[in-house]
Formats: structure tokens, C-alpha cells, sequence
């Protein structure tokens, strides 16, 4: 079985499902992972369908049947739930033991390939178009672990683009920014497992008052992905207890990158005269 998880397989595998099956999937989403963890039928029943629709639905994702099925998304929830320190007190891999530098390193490198095999080019490129919009404010922000990342899109989006800040995701510190959003800008947020519930409520909020919101997120994804009007995954597992973020920093070097090829005259001329700034200030301190 794919390593993807269901939800992932959801939505890479949408095109080819009926109608009937599109409402099992309906039902899943809006209550996953906890509604196909009942019987078969009472998910059947919940999306007006017969049982044989949510088999076949199982089938086409790749699964023998329904129990296999309810063992991936249970699977699923043990890893979204893992903390550090559990992994910390598993035991260790003694094949790591010997170079954890080149384990760490492989373990990394597999990461990145896995988020740029099962990346959606659609998503990506929503992204993009939204922050080559320059008209529109963009505001980045992350949660405990992600928020450095936020912070080094802001300071690369404001190198070729104006209105790009890094702000709290906070409604009790973010305020000031959302009650300058105007419908149409853009909130980029990074929310990884165990999500955290301050980062949730803001992006929500900003949603509501109009924003385009785009998700970076891992592959159980964020409650975000729900309202998101683009979502970028990546793998965060690795040789670590913690959970790497590597892959999430290439994406968002991706992201400025193919910016940057979008709009090449406006980066330019901008990083032009941002450097003739830094040029008169050391010449008028020298």
C-alpha cells in the first residue's frame, strides 16, 4: 500500500470516481478521519449510498477492502498524534547508529523527493499567480515550529514584490493585520501535526474576512486544508524525532523562484532600486 495518506489519495484520485462514490468522499472530508472509523454501513447510510458504492470507492483507492482501510486511517491518526518525545523513547535504529550525519542526511533527501513526486502542479501554481498578484497585501505567518519559515518567505517575497509581512497568527496579537485585510489579499500559512489551534482560528478568521488563503501543511494536513484555496504538502518524517521542515523550506524557495519567473521585470527593477538604497546608506555612513 502507498504510503500516501487517504485524505491525499482523496483528492489525487477524485476524477475517477461516480457520483455516488463523490459522496462518500463527501462524508469522509467533512468529518475525517472519524467517519469511515463506524461500520461500513453506517457510512454507507450517512452518504445515502449503498454499501457496495463504499467498497468499490475503497477498491479504487488501492485498498483490499474495508477493513485494510480503516487500518490506514487509524495508522494515520497514531502518526499525526506522535510527539518528539514518544519517538524519542521508541527505540533506536542501529543502522543510524553508526553515521547519523549521512543517515540524517539520505533520510532528508528521501523527504524532499517524496514532496516533489506526490506535489499538485495545480496548487503550486495557484499559489503563485495569487502572490504574483501585486495589488494584493500578503501576509505569512507559522505556528511554533513553522513560523521561522513564514518569516523567510516574508523577507524573500519583499525582496521582489511590496506588501509582503510576516505576522503573528495570533487573533490577540495578529489583530492589527487581519483589520487591514481587504478581500482578495493573501494569508500564506504554515501549520505542520499537532497543529495548533491559535494558527487555525487566524487563518479562519482571515478567510472569512475575504482572504485567499494558502496552506502549507504536511501530509495529514491541517484543519486549514478545509477552507484553503491551495494546498502544498510535505513529508516531514525522517531520521529524528522531530519533525523536519527541510522539504517545507525548498518548497517555499520553489514558490519565490518560479516568482521570480513570472515576473521578471517587476523583481528586477524592484531589487534595483532596494540595493541602490543600501548603497546610499553605506555611503552616507563611510
Amino acid at each position: 500500500m502507498t504510503p500516501l495518506s487517504v485524505r491525499l489519495l482523496l483528492k489525487q484520485r477524485e476524477t475517477t470516481f461516480t457520483v455516488s462514490e463523490r459522496r462518500v468522499v463527501a462524508v469522509l472530508l467533512a468529518n475525517y478521519p472519524s467517519a469511515a472509523l463506524t461500520s461500513i454501513s453506517q457510512l454507507a447510510g450517512a452518504a445515502q449510498v449503498s454499501d457496495p458504492t463504499v467498497h468499490r470507492l475503497v477498491l479504487k483507492l488501492g485498498f483490499e477492502g474495508y477493513p485494510e482501510f480503516q487500518r490506514a486511517l487509524l495508522a494515520e491518526v497514531d502518526a499525526r498524534m506522535n510527539s518528539p518525545l514518544s519517538r524519542l523513547e521508541s527505540p533506536a535504529d542501529e543502522s543510524h547508529a553508526e553515521d547519523v550525519q549521512k543517515a540524517m542526511l539520505g533520510s532528508l533527501t528521501l523527504a524532499i523527493g517524496k514532496t516533489a513526486e506526490q506535489s499538485s502542479r495545480e496548487d503550486f501554481e495557484r499559489t503563485v499567480s495569487l502572490l504574483a498578484d501585486l495589488d494584493r497585501t500578503v501576509l505569512c505567518c507559522g505556528g511554533r515550529a513553522s513560523g521561522f519559515i513564514a518569516s523567510w518567505l516574508a523577507v524573500l517575497l519583499s525582496q521582489v514584490r511590496p506588501h509582503a509581512r510576516h505576522v503573528e497568527p495570533s487573533l490577540e496579537r495578529g489583530s492589527e493585520a487581519l483589520a487591514d485585510l481587504t478581500p482578495g489579499d493573501v494569508v500564506v500559512v504554515y501549520d505542520y501535526r499537532r497543529y495548533q489551534e491559535s494558527v487555525v482560528q487566524f487563518a479562519r478568521e482571515a478567510h472569512d474576512l475575504g482572504a485567499r488563503v494558502v496552506l502549507l501543511t504536511d501530509e495529514w494536513r491541517s484543519p486549514i486544508a478545509a477552507f484553503a484555496d491551495a494546498v502544498l504538502v510535505s513529508f516531514v518524517q525522517n531520521g529524528s524525532p522531530f519533525d523536519t521542515k527541510v522539504p517545507a523550506v525548498a518548497q517555499t524557495e520553489s514558490i519565490v523562484a518560479a516568482l521570480v519567473q513570472r515576473m521578471p521585470a517587476e523583481a528586477k527593477d524592484r531589487l534595483t532600486r532596494i540595493e541602490a538604497l543600501r548603497a546610499g546608506r553605506i555611503a552616507q555612513s563611510t
